[in-house]
């Protein structure tokens, strides 16, 4: 059995398939004293779920499973961020995932503390290598913080539009983008694949973090561009060139 890394994600080869797996966490960002950012406690969990749903399902895996870490009491904080979990799932389309997890009941937490794990089955990873002279576009504006609205938000990358990726001959590698931002994951990209990134202009801010995957960027082949320019709209950038 071999086991590997493939950005954020880790790659278990079964017989017969492939176990991908994906986390995220969050610390000292909700409702509790302790807390450096006031949020509402759901949001943490909505975030962190869509973080690592949206690497999974873009490398093409099935979500079979969910576990998630609380570091505090079942009510309400618990409560509060397993809905947020489901909320996510229903989003997204997968409907009712078991959910496992564990909470801290012994001791009183002033802080909140969140881990999540999601695992996903594929048969190969979707992934057709990013080649010299790849067009790379992003889906969606780049948000985080008070900028950021989850609850259908029309400015940001949704589960549509990855499917979207998904499912287009054209589309060699799909990215989602968080904190490090657009522009590191598209030299990242680059990089992995011995190429250069050239960026041409555009009114993406692509230094500065995307948040919970608020963007999601994809290397095309060039004859690609037309039709999914057409399909995305006003929702696409075109934010370099692999050279």
């Amino acid at each position: 059995m071999k086991t590997y890394q493939y950005r954020d994600l880790s790659v278990i080869e079964l017989p017969d398939a492939l176990l991908v797996t994906a986390c995220d966490s969050s610390g000292g960002v909700g409702e509790k004293p302790g807390d450096e950012l006031c949020v509402a406690t759901k949001y943490i969990s909505i975030f962190a779920a869509r973080v690592c749903l949206f690497e999974l399902l873009a490398c093409g895996a099935r979500i079979i499973g969910l576990s998630n870490t609380i570091v505090g009491e079942m009510e309400p904080t618990g409560a509060a961020l397993i809905a947020g979990i489901r909320e996510e799932l229903e989003r997204a389309g997968i409907g009712d995932l078991p959910i496992n997890g564990s909470t801290e009941e012994n001791f009183k937490t002033c802080m909140t503390g969140f881990g999540i794990f999601v695992m996903g089955m594929a048969e190969r990873l979707r992934i057709t290598p990013s080649v010299s002279g790849d067009v790379v576009i992003c889906i969606g504006k780049p948000k985080f913080g008070t900028a950021l609205v989850v609850d259908g938000d029309p400015e940001i990358a949704d589960y549509q539009d990855l499917q979207t990726l998904v499912e287009h001959p054209g589309v060699n590698e799909i990215i989602p983008c968080g904190s490090k931002g657009i522009l590191y994951e598209a030299t990242n990209l680059a990089t992995i694949h011995q190429c250069q990134f050239q960026t041409v202009s555009n009114d993406l801010n692509v230094v500065d973090s995307a948040g919970p995957a608020t963007t999601v960027i994809a290397s095309i082949k060039p004859l690609a561009l037309p039709e999914l320019a057409a399909v995305f709209r006003d929702k696409m950038t075109v934010i370099g060139h692999l050279k």
